[in-house]
């Protein structure tokens, strides 16, 4: 009994190890490309700076902040910058299993830890250094004490770990506050009667506000300026939308009508008992379908219904995948048939190196190798700097600029006739400049740039790296 109670309480932590070991694989593939450069960058800097600077980000500054402090110990490569992601995916898993076990059952969580394990999109954001990681991380845990107060089980000291997880998941995203008014909604409704116990879970919340205040002017202008500009996203194009993203969460597009035939004959067997349904179930559900789905509609108006935004109702999607798998067949042993399945089902199409789609190692790369005397490379958009400084030149990297953000680094590589633009005049193209390399880092006006270099040079080849780089090269017509 002793041996089978350490056997049960070594399995998270074996969770944890597995999923450090299977995304150890491919941490080093990808490019630090998109916004991960500028999480580096900015976590570069002193605390106060990095608080100003990210106001006016997309997210609260808790992973920056934190990122700071790593850097400073193990400094900014590719892979060390990476390892606190893949750590936070880690501790998700286990903490995935201990709700599974502690509130539903053994075999829920081990489904539930091994989906995880297995899927793509979670590794995706084990190997990326942005905040993904740790949000989904948070969220977690964040349901994992909330379920504990949910069922009594909540003990004194775990009212500060409760107030601080929530208060680190503010920080960490904004839609940090859907997982809040989810407990807050179920509190209302299952325990509203339980003054006492209403109580402590009022203060813990109110607590967690209180820790997040200096915050809050912050998130209202954010969402002020959201509402009055609009975001960089496409509002959705109903159910292609959706299934992508069931796609992003299930490794394929078979799996996903796998996931969806099993859910929904969960549904109807439970039909009929709906009463019967635990609370616990009730909170599962609403993790994944309130937020998954409210984003979705809230996107026709506001767009934000993205991958990388989804972390939070991702965790619940598992676990109510998990839930639906094992609710299906009754019988011992038997009823492992279709969880195995499922899970069969994400071993077979989960990956270790999964291309992010954003080769600038590669590019600069190749822009260093056509690089020639009179060259001037000239990049599109020049917010993209960051990127592909980081493989330039190191050293202008870390020489951040703590009062105006990139300035000194985008000013510093004119020194090296590299040029960030945002049109073409600010190419400075004159007639000391043989050739040209052009690098096309995002959408944009393309061919209009290519037009307007065309009118004085000749365009002598195109390298395009997958999934939206393109480097093209020019020379001085005679």
């Amino acid at each position: 009994m002793v041996r089978l109670r350490k056997f049960t309480l070594l399995i998270p932590f074996l969770f944890f190890l597995i999923n450090i070991v299977l995304r150890w694989i491919g941490i080093e593939i990808n490019s630090l490309a998109g916004d991960e450069p500028y999480s580096v960058y900015y976590a570069q800097m002193d605390i106060t700076d990095i608080l100003r600077h990210m106001k006016h980000g997309n997210n609260p500054p808790l992973y920056e902040v934190f990122l700071h402090f790593w850097i400073k110990l193990f400094g900014i490569s590719e892979v060390v910058v990476r390892i606190p992601s893949l750590l936070f995916g880690g501790i998700t898993a286990a903490f995935l299993y201990k709700i599974g076990n502690e509130f539903f059952s053994k075999p829920v969580g081990i489904v539930s830890g091994l989906l995880f394990t297995f899927s793509n999109y979670a590794t995706y954001f084990s190997h990326e250094a942005r905040v993904y990681a740790l949000f989904g991380m948070l969220t977690c845990i964040s349901f994992y004490y909330f379920l504990r107060w949910l069922n009594d089980r909540f003990e004194k000291k775990e009212i500060v770990v409760f107030i601080l997880i929530n208060a680190f998941l503010l920080y960490a995203h904004y839609f940090g506050i859907m997982v809040i008014g989810i407990q807050v909604g179920f509190a209302a409704i299952f325990s509203f009667k339980d003054s006492k116990k209403i109580k402590v879970f009022g203060l813990s919340m109110a607590a967690a506000f209180i820790l997040f205040g200096p915050y809050i002017p912050v998130v209202l202008e954010q969402f002020s300026v959201t509402k009055e500009k609009g975001t960089w996203l496409q509002s959705p194009q109903g159910w292609p939308t959706i299934e992508y993203m069931l796609i992003q969460f299930t490794n394929s597009k078979k799996v996903v009508y796998v996931v969806l035939v099993i859910v929904g004959l969960a549904v109807l067997l439970n039909l009929k008992n709906i009463k019967l349904i635990s609370k616990n179930t009730w909170v599962i559900i609403a993790w994944f379908v309130l937020p998954f789905f409210g984003m979705f509609f809230l996107s026709y108006e506001v767009p934000m219904f993205h991958d990388r935004y989804l972390m939070h109702t991702f965790i619940g999607f598992v676990l109510l995948v998990s839930i639906s798998s094992l609710s299906i067949i009754k019988f011992p042993i038997v009823k492992w048939l279709i969880p195995l399945a499922l899970v069969f089902c994400f071993i077979f199409k989960s990956e270790r190196n999964i291309d992010n789609g954003r080769h600038s190692k590669e590019a600069v790369a190749k822009v260093q190798e056509l690089r020639k005397e009179n060259t001037r490379i000239v990049m599109y958009p020049k917010y993209r700097i960051l990127c592909y400084s980081y493989y330039f030149n190191r050293d202008r990297f870390k020489n951040f600029d703590a009062e105006f953000g990139y300035y000194n680094v985008l000013e510093g590589f004119k020194e090296e006739d590299f040029y960030g633009i945002n049109q073409y005049s600010e190419a400075r193209i004159d007639s000391t400049v043989s050739n040209v390399i052009f690098l096309m880092t995002d959408g944009g006006p393309k061919d209009e740039l290519v037009g307007e270099f065309s009118k004085e040079f000749k365009l002598e080849d195109t390298h395009h790296f997958p999934e939206i780089i393109d480097v093209f090269e020019f020379v001085r017509r005679e």
